[in-house]
């Protein structure tokens, strides 16, 4: 168990988590620290009454009106997800055609910025890249759903998506990096600068740094030229790509290490990334991370500032317009028909844990709810996230809580 102390936003170090294990019971507080002690567990009976008065059953394929009355007044609804969920990404599929019809035109995804251009390429239907497809797990199936919907709109009417993340080997690092910009290079009237950086070895961190420092210099030099000959398009795109692959080599060099460092590096990127796509951009935004990446206050993971604090409290961009919704799913299955179970929120939580409070009030149904009671916000409520089960104050992280009765894991490539 993780238990929460009092302290509210904004010191992120008063507000650390003491750490106890536990395996689907409530382990005895004896011997804990004292801020830990002093909270008191929420009783099954209590938080289950507040779960069936303001928990909004729903199917993932008709989202009711009244979660999109709660979200679409703000500028950006933020998503937090558990990462390769089938149902997950069916459900983002109709958020972004719901919230499209209130004025939504934009979705930011968690996906390596190297291949941003080419989620543009795809989903506007440009045909640069016809022969291109994004790739099942990392969410191609909710991308070329979005770029279907878009073959029924006008130009201008169409949602755009874009990538936010660095580009970490999980994703092919160095390698995909250099194979994405030869790809890109093939579409300018010459190579120019970016010619040398496709024949360097580009195979250790210390020559990816000289190459891309190498290369940003010669953008810089020879902006006028070069926006001249490429167009302004994608002279912007390849200096883009340039900043966020100089902040990755770093990143990809220290991750085994010094992994708390480099999660830090990474968040700053994404939030810089992020305040680029929001700021002056007047419809509404989806962003769709995973839920550490979207939490408003410190709970799991690195003890840091993760993306949603960072655009809840200071973005700029955003000015405080932002809602932010965590989807847990019940039951995770994975093969074919679903034949292995790899998680079960009955199984993994104790009685008065909330998304078990939740799946037991309306086990066949997703549940939408909204974190408005006052026993959220005041601690003590055992939440299961992956695995590990937190006594918290979960208003404190997300506004919404959304659970899936059933997710189907989908296959890595």
């Amino acid at each position: 168990m993780k238990c929460a102390g009092d302290s509210g936003h904004g010191d992120h170090r008063k507000n650390a988590f003491h750490r106890v294990r536990r395996a689907g019971v409530i382990l005895s507080l004896l011997g804990m620290a004292p801020a830990c002690s002093e909270i008191t567990e929420v009783a099954s009976p209590d938080l289950a009454v507040v779960v069936a008065r303001d928990g909004l059953p729903f199917t993932v394929q008709a989202i009711p009106g009244e979660i999109l009355d709660r979200i679409s007044p703000h500028q950006v609804v933020l998503v937090g997800e558990t990462h390769f969920l089938r149902e997950h990404r069916e459900l983002m599929t109709g958020l972004v055609r719901d919230l499209h019809a209130r004025g939504f035109r934009q979705l930011l995804l968690e996906w390596p910025h190297m291949a941003d251009w080419l989620l543009t390429d795809f989903v506007e239907d440009l045909q640069n890249e016809p022969d291109w497809e994004p790739p099942v797990s990392l969410g191609g199936d909710l991308i070329t759903a979005i770029r279907d919907f878009n073959r029924t709109l006008p130009a201008v009417e169409r949602v755009h998506v874009r990538g936010i993340d660095v580009n970490l080997n999980d994703y092919g690092g160095a390698r995909d990096f250099q194979g994405l910009l030869r790809r890109l290079a093939r579409h300018l009237a010459s190579a120019g600068p970016v010619a040398e950086l496709l024949q360097d070895g580009y195979d250790t961190p210390a020559r990816q740094t000289v190459a891309i420092e190498t290369l940003q210099e010669a953008l810089r030099t020879d902006r006028a030229d070069l926006r001249d000959s490429w167009g302004a398009y994608w002279y912007d795109t390849v200096a883009e790509m340039v900043e966020v692959e100089l902040a990755s080599v770093s990143i990809r060099a220290m991750r085994q290490d010094h992994y708390d460092l480099t999660v830090r590096l990474r968040e700053s990127v994404m939030k810089r990334l992020a305040d680029l796509r929001l700021d002056g951009y007047a419809p509404g935004t989806l962003i769709n991370v995973g839920g550490n990446h979207a939490q408003k206050e410190y709970l799991k993971g690195t003890d840091q500032q993760w993306l949603g604090d960072y655009l809840v409290h200071e973005s700029a961009a955003v000015g405080g317009s932002v809602i932010v919704l965590n989807i847990n799913p019940a039951r995770i299955v994975t093969g074919s028909g679903g034949a292995t179970t790899l998680f079960d929120i009955r199984d993994a939580s104790p009685a008065n844990e909330l998304w078990r409070l939740m799946n037991e009030a309306w086990p066949d149904r997703a549940v939408f709810l909204p974190l408005d009671d006052p026993v959220f916000a005041a601690g003590g409520v055992p939440i299961n996230y992956e695995g590990t089960i937190y006594l918290a104050a979960p208003k404190r992280q997300y506004d919404i809580l959304v659970l899936l009765p059933l997710a189907h894991r989908v296959p890595l490539q």
